[in-house]
């Protein structure tokens, strides 16, 4: 069983970001994910703190859900507390989208085909990139009841691909808070860096609460 272990600050894994935006589930894992990214600073793990996280009155309830989180690499405990990026998402996020793919490209778009920022990309193409990500989003949102239906077969990303099935550009639905962002990357995607938890506590921070 999870214990409450004093000075114990939580963050948000790189998979455990990518748990909490791929897609908009209301599970409790989930929503205690979101309560965390949207702290700019590391929360300190409290019993009141879980049950506040979880809707729980028993403190052993509440921890069980944090404890399958710990369980399933979501969450990782510090001795100090972490800060989010800091700056404005304009001076931050092009260095974070930038190591998000082995070849050093990718853009970040809103649902409206606006341009957040980008890396690696001449600035026609990524604007041209940011509108085909908000179309995207326009077809998973429009078509979500058919979607659902795939079960273990639906993926969260959109790849355009080559006649050996190989992707050199994907397209990866993000939903933080109410706002649905589209981050295209060329190449390999690298979200398993803390890089990417760093892009999505960014975006948290900024959009969670909207």
């Amino acid at each position: 069983m999870l214990e409450i272990i004093p000075g114990s600050y939580l963050t948000v894994t790189p998979y455990g970001a990518w748990r909490a935006v791929a897609r908009a589930d209301d599970s409790i894992e989930r929503r205690i994910l979101l309560a965390i990214l949207r702290e700019a600073t590391s929360p300190a793990l409290s019993a009141e703190l879980a049950r506040t996280w979880t809707g729980e009155t028993s403190t052993e309830r509440a921890l069980t859900p944090l404890l399958k989180l710990q369980e399933t690499a979501c969450l990782e405990a510090w001795s100090t507390p972490r800060m989010a990026p800091v700056g404005t998402l304009e001076s931050t996020l092009p260095h974070l989208l930038e190591t998000l793919s082995d070849t050093g490209q990718a853009v970040l778009a809103d649902n409206m085909g606006f341009c957040l920022a980008m890396a690696g990309y001449p600035g026609e193409t990524g604007e041209a990139l940011a509108a085909v990500g908000a179309d995207i989003l326009s077809v998973a949102e429009r078509q979500s009841a058919a979607l659902s239906k795939l079960g273990d077969h639906l993926l969260d990303g959109w790849g355009n691909v080559d006649a050996a099935g190989i992707s050199g550009l994907s397209f990866w639905p993000m939903h933080i808070g109410r706002t649905r962002l589209a981050l295209t990357v060329s190449g390999r995607p690298r979200f398993n860096q803390n890089t990417f938890a760093d892009l999505v506590w960014a975006l948290y921070v900024r959009y969670g609460t909207i």
